[in-house]
């Protein structure tokens, strides 16, 4: 069934049968839980903070102790389909890879992939920002972070730095 299908379906309904079918949907999926929730309360750095908090979590778990960078990664894929402003975005993209670079440092990570995957969401947060032309509000931060990646291993800074200078033009 499309959404034309479903659409034509919903128009059929009256107002209570609709508000039963969204107040089911709300209590049985967590997504539309959220989407309703910030629809009630559109408050973006509200939100912003509350999937910070997600993404940190994701890295220093409050129960065990072991990394669950998959957590962190699907609240920032939750947060895009909330969210409106390209700035809130590109916050929370940078936030992942400023608590990536602050665990590399803390734990002294060996492997390659951890630091491929540092230098991936950098680059992605780097190409959101230029996408919708916010990357002057976020230099100063970006350059904080190429230049914590100074110390680490599998030359993670060289490549910060190249990446940084390509889309600021450095």
């Amino acid at each position: 069934m499309g959404l034309r299908d479903v659409k034509k379906e919903l128009e059929q309904l009256d107002q209570q049968e609709l508000i039963h079918h969204i107040s089911e949907l709300y209590k049985k999926h967590k997504a539309v839980k959220a989407y309703f929730d910030f629809f009630a309360n559109p408050d973006e750095d509200e939100l912003l903070e509350q999937y910070k908090g997600r993404v940190h979590e994701g890295f220093y778990p409050k129960t065990g102790k072991k990394l669950k960078v998959y957590k962190a990664r699907k609240a920032i894929n939750d947060f895009k389909k909330l969210a409106f402003s390209a700035e809130k975005v590109a916050a929370l993209l940078i936030y992942f890879t400023q608590v990536s670079t602050v665990y590399a440092r803390e734990h002294k990570l060996k492997t390659e992939a951890f630091y491929v995957r540092i230098e991936n969401s950098f680059e992605a947060a780097l190409k959101h920002m230029q996408q919708n032309l916010i990357l002057d509000q976020f230099k100063d931060e970006n350059a904080s972070i190429v230049e914590r990646c100074l110390p680490m291993p599998w030359n993670c800074h060289a490549h910060m730095k190249s990446l940084f200078e390509q889309y600021y033009n450095e």
